[in-house]
């Protein structure tokens, strides 16, 4: 099973795109899903998403998140439910007419939820099909970040799988050594966590030390970078880049119009 943040390799037509026109088309979907709150609006944008993740083949790859996405948006319908009140009650979730869900409280979860895993999910078809050298090389050469920030930030987004494996192997070691984590109540779970922490706060430290070594050795910050190969920006690249840009410029044209805007 592909970690969330992985480069998934594969020969697809998606693969195959600049970096820059694939963020490009990435931050376009967020401002789409951001422009309107209609349910209709935002899933066929969630379907045109999930068809780039099939045309690119790492759907499958991220179905698990795809279930975590579902369950989060579920919550989100349902604290609409809980504390939002409709004038039109579509049904009780209790008997004697308690706990009304009215119909603006159930669209404005179904929105949000979708607005969520629409964002979230084209993000990760961005950086399942894209390099982490190829995201650093557009984001500091194409668009002029500063080097270290964004180097910063990527180290960081490249580390959250490990980190998250170290922790498992970390909770498999102590339940060995007979300490209960999965056990007890939640005061003592969190207690039982500590030995947990501890070693993984020491290994990521160890990590991080040896991160910097590795980089002081090869001459970091010490002068003007060169690339051993940088991606091109081809002709279709621009017309991606065009038709995001278009799309978006004609998506906020009609969101002034009062397009895809339902008052709840």
């Amino acid at each position: 099973m592909a970690r969330v943040t992985e480069y998934i390799d594969c020969n697809s037509f998606i693969h195959r795109l600049n970096p820059l026109s694939k963020l490009f088309w990435a931050l376009g979907v967020m401002i789409l899903a951001l422009s309107f709150n209609n349910v209709f609006y935002l899933l066929a944008l969630l379907v045109l998403v999930i068809l780039t993740g099939l045309m690119a083949r790492v759907l499958l790859n991220l179905a698990f998140v795809l279930k975590g996405l579902l369950i989060f948006a579920s919550i989100l319908v349902l604290l609409q439910i809980f504390f939002l009140q409709g004038n039109m009650v579509l049904f009780y979730l209790l008997p004697d007419q308690h706990l009304p869900v009215t119909k603006e409280a159930l669209l404005l979860g179904l929105a949000m939820g979708l607005r969520m895993i629409t964002v979230v999910l084209s993000f990760l078809i961005f950086l399942s099909t894209t390099q982490f050298k190829d995201i650093l090389l557009v984001l500091t050469e194409k668009l002029r970040l500063p080097y270290d920030y964004v180097f910063m930030f990527m180290t960081a987004l490249r580390f959250v799988p490990t980190f998250l494996d170290e922790a498992v192997q970390v909770r498999y070691a102590q339940q060995v050594r007979g300490c209960p984590v999965d056990s007890g109540n939640p005061w003592q779970k969190l207690k039982a966590y500590q030995a947990v922490a501890l070693p993984l706060v020491l290994v990521s430290l160890k990590k991080a030390e040896r991160l910097a070594i590795a980089m002081e050795t090869r001459g970091f910050g010490c002068g003007k970078r060169t690339y051993y190969q940088e991606p091109v920006l081809t002709k279709l690249d621009t017309l991606v880049m065009v038709m995001v840009i278009a799309t978006v410029i004609l998506a906020i044209t009609f969101r002034l119009q009062g397009y895809g805007i339902v008052h709840y």
